[in-house]
């Protein structure tokens, strides 16, 4: 249980409210939409569960967290979460949940339903059931009210079974303590740290130990796939001058963008701006004629697969870039959107649609294509051998401070331990475990073994490493806890980590019932998920 705690100590508010709202989701069936159904994602005693009704989970999901992180969900953060994987689970367990409901004989009844229904905050203006407002609801969310009270019902018997699952779930004073003081109870410790870096000179590297590190680490020193381009340029600048500009076509500019409201200063008189605007008058129609230039030129080379040819016919000079990789494509290539993903994607003689940036057209054809290897001694020597003294000082430097820590756990002084090998015994200061580590940095399986230390176990089992530099820690004090402010958040704690428990029980009971059911050839996930 206290791993429990150490787990949702920090932001405990925020991470309840955040549990509960899933639990709604895991066991409340997200979504009341309906769907058409196409495949199967799993079969529970003969019951098939639709790919239609993942579909829906996963969005579901993804409003959810959209909800929740706003502008930060990126994609680094959607993966991380495995969305696939939790609308699967959480499809199949909604189905675990009615089985088990069914064969326990828990019910809901139409009184109850209709109950339900009354008083769903959602339905209500002014205290009372709204009837339109209901209406209304149900038709926004394309459900007759049959549908709707169907999936109240399932609701309410998950909420049966899940009550009567967490019924026996209780908090104690010391564990609501123990939570107030991994959230508010700060730590000092004192440390040493010892660099990699000073131990590379030690690291005398032959031929035989960095031919069996490439055999062992060669993988990490894998030259991606590569490809050489060949592309015609269809630029405006060459089209442009030969384009007349009339002075009324240069007023019809100026008293065109004149009209339009901004934000900047006024826009300069016509004589000043007269230049500026042929100028771009000529760009705009050189991009135009460029484009027309550049689809027939795709046109003709795609019909008749006459690259080389058709340069040569129309006397236009064929580019070659150098070899590049898909993350780090020439320059003069990066205004162009999806560079990579065309270049890597054309096949031999397949001559590009046209791409275009703010100065030109242009068509691409794979001129080479290398493989992904791996180098050679003769080629990436210098690197093998940077990265095989790197690891060596690494293990060497690891190696020396555990067993600094050994000696110091057998009673060794810090102190002295420090002047023999001449190191700085540092100190955080009073913080507040959770965040970064005052003069160290953020590592956060450093933070929970912080945790764990007291005056009876003051060093921790392990050295750890935060970028190349290896800390022991020793333990020197903990801050003094507020009791009144523990008193005022006493009720509030407990009541949320009553419903953190709860949650936990409640996955635990499931998880369980799943593998009995697997086990006993009741439950069949039969949709591959990394297909999905």
């Amino acid at each position: 249980m206290l791993e429990l705690m150490r787990k949702h100590a920090k932001n405990w508010g925020m991470k309840l409210l955040l549990g509960i709202i899933i639990v709604v989701f895991v066991f409340y069936f997200g979504s009341l939409r309906e769907s058409g159904r196409k495949s199967i994602i799993a079969t529970i005693d003969g019951k098939s569960l639709p790919y239609a009704d993942y579909l829906r989970e996963y969005q579901n999901l993804m409003e959810l967290y959209r909800n929740r992180y706003g502008a930060n969900l990126t994609e680094d953060i959607l993966k991380k979460l495995g969305l696939k994987e939790q609308a699967v689970n959480n499809l199949v367990n909604q189905a675990v949940i009615m089985v088990k409901a069914s064969e326990l004989d828990i019910h809901a009844s139409d009184e109850e339903i209709r109950n339900s229904i009354l008083f769903y905050p959602a339905f209500q203006r002014d205290g009372a059931f709204d009837q339109r407002i209901y209406e209304q609801t149900l038709r926004l969310n394309k459900l007759t009210p049959e549908n709707f009270e169907a999936n109240q019902r399932k609701l309410l018997i998950s909420a049966k079974l899940q009550n009567l699952i967490s019924s026996g779930v209780h908090v104690s004073e010391r564990e609501v303590f123990d939570l107030y003081r991994l959230q508010k109870e700060k730590i000092n410790v004192r440390f040493l740290k010892l660099s990699s870096k000073d131990y590379r000179e030690e690291i005398k590297p032959t031929r035989q130990a960095l031919e069996a590190y490439l055999k062992e680490w060669g993988n990490e020193l894998r030259v991606p796939e590569q490809v050489q381009v060949k592309y015609l340029s269809f630029l405006a600048a060459d089209f442009a001058s030969s384009i007349k500009v009339t002075e009324e076509d240069i007023r019809e500019y100026y008293d065109r963008n004149r009209e339009r409201p901004s934000k900047t200063e006024k826009p300069p008189p016509l004589t000043e701006a007269t230049e500026r605007i042929a100028a771009q008058l000529r760009h705009a129609s050189g991009m135009r004629l460029a484009a027309e230039e550049a689809k027939k030129a795709h046109d003709t080379i795609y019909q008749q697969e006459n690259f080389d040819a058709y340069a040569a016919g129309k006397g236009l000079k064929i580019h070659t870039s150098p070899l590049f990789t898909v993350n780090r494509i020439p320059h003069e290539f990066s205004a162009l959107p999806d560079f990579s993903k065309i270049a890597f994607s054309l096949q031999k003689n397949e001559v590009s649609n046209v791409l275009s940036d703010e100065n030109g057209c242009y068509l691409f054809q794979i001129a080479a294509r290398k493989p992904s290897y791996i180098p050679d001694m003769a080629e990436a020597g210098g690197e093998i051998e940077s990265r095989y003294v790197e690891r060596e000082a690494m293990l060497l430097c690891q190696k020396e401070a555990q067993s600094l820590l050994e000696r110091l756990k057998k009673g060794e002084e810090l102190e002295k331990i420090a002047r023999e090998k001449g190191l700085k015994v540092g100190e955080t200061g009073l913080f507040l475990p959770g965040g970064s580590i005052p003069n160290m940095g953020d590592s956060g399986e450093l933070t929970d073994s912080l945790m764990q230390l007291s005056d009876t176990k003051p060093y921790p089992n392990k050295v750890f490493e935060l970028n190349g530099i290896f800390v022991i820690v020793r333990f020197k004090e903990r801050g003094k806890l507020d009791e009144g402010d523990f008193q005022s958040q006493k009720g509030e704690l407990k009541k949320l980590y009553k419903e953190l428990k709860k949650s936990e029980t409640i996955s635990a009971w499931i998880e369980g019932v799943k593998n009995s059911l697997i086990k006993e050839g009741r439950l069949k996930i039969v949709k591959d998920i990394g297909g999905i």
